[in-house]
């Protein structure tokens, strides 16, 4: 599990969405890190649930399962300088504005 001091709102979010299956997990192990955790998983020190992108990551004996219910989701925000004129900022900007335009508040 991510560590609830690094990322309070993913650890709340996941917490309460075991709660909603009355399930109260056992926090053995926190990693930073998703390959990291993905590894404990491999190493046979738990199970977790993680985001649908990281299941590209092979590790011996870990098995992925989509979860029929609706999962957790947490906001991402976009931040940068407003004075940086860059074309690779303003690239990046209009490429996530266009994959992702259903969901952005301006």
């Amino acid at each position: 599990m991510t560590p609830r001091q690094h990322a309070p709102g993913l650890y709340d979010s996941i917490i309460r969405f075991c709660e909603k299956f009355e399930v109260r997990p056992r926090v053995a192990q926190e990693a930073i890190q998703m390959q990291t955790i993905v590894s404990l998983v491999s190493a046979e020190m738990g199970v977790s649930l993680i985001p649908e992108s990281i299941q590209n990551l092979q590790r011996t004996g870990v098995v992925y399962k989509a979860i029929k219910e609706v999962t957790p989701t947490i906001e991402i925000h976009l931040a940068w300088k407003e004075s940086n004129q860059l074309p690779s900022l303003n690239r990046f900007l209009e490429v996530t504005r266009n994959s992702i335009k259903t969901y952005i508040k301006d």
